[in-house]
Formats: structure tokens, sequence, C-alpha cells
């Protein structure tokens, strides 16, 4: 049992963690755009890939938010949203994949993003794993 509530609280952490780096990720995607366009994404900075970055910077606020919020208010809750995270980048891909779109610029920041989702879901796992190995003992 302490197992899984210190697992549980090591996935609130994470979520925090992943939280603030959104807001980072936001503060990027907006403010610092060009910069972003220029030597992370690697992308001509035409005012339509402008926008759209501004747009996935918007978002990016939005889920640092809910992160935050969720790992101080609802923790419970932290290993089903750290799930979510690399099932909708995969069905993101799965729709990019769908549409026949494809990366022609280096994008720098799917290094860090590979990492975002690892640590997601390992995290996540780890939790899970505490529950069933809770309830073999359990038994």
């Amino acid at each position: 049992m302490k197992l899984k509530i210190a697992a549980l609280k090591a996935n609130g952490i994470v979520l925090l963690l992943l939280g603030l780096l959104d807001f980072i990720r936001g503060i990027t995607h907006t403010f610092r755009i060009e910069h972003a366009a220029l030597n992370l994404a690697q992308i001509d900075p035409h005012p339509d890939a402008l926008v759209l970055m501004a747009a996935f910077g918007m978002s990016n606020f939005l889920t640092g938010s809910l992160f935050v919020l969720i790992s101080l208010k609802a923790r419970k809750l932290a290993p089903n949203v750290l799930l979510l995270i690399p099932a909708a980048y995969m069905l993101g891909g799965l729709g990019m994949k769908v549409s026949g779109v494809t990366m022609q610029s280096p994008f720098i920041g799917q290094h860090m993003i590979k990492v975002y989702l690892a640590v997601s879901l390992m995290t996540a796992l780890f939790y899970y794993i505490c529950v069933f190995l809770n309830h073999l003992r359990s038994k």
C-alpha cells in the first residue's frame, strides 16, 4: 500500500513538472515564436506557420494549467492523465499519417517531446504496476 501511495505521489509530481514545462513551451511558442521557428523547429518563419505555432503555444498554456491544477487538487487523476498524454500524441500522429502530412524540417523540439512522452508513459505504468502488485499481495 505504501508503494502505491508513493507511486501516486510521484505521478502527481511528474504531472506538475510537465505542467510547468508546458508553460515554458507555451511561452516559447507564443512570446518567443520567431526564435522557436528558426532555432527549434528550424522552419521558415512564414506568417501562417507562426500562427499555427502560436495556436500550439496557446494549447500548451491550457495543458500546463490543467496539469498543475490536477496535480494539486485531484492527484488521483494524475496516472490517467499521464497515460492520456502519449495516447493523444499517438492519435495525432495517426491523423497526420492518414492525412499524408510529413515533416520536412528537423523540428529539433521533437527530441524533447519524445522524452516528455516516455516520462509520461513510464511514470503512469509505474503507478499501475504498483496497483497490480498491491492487488496480488492482498489476495
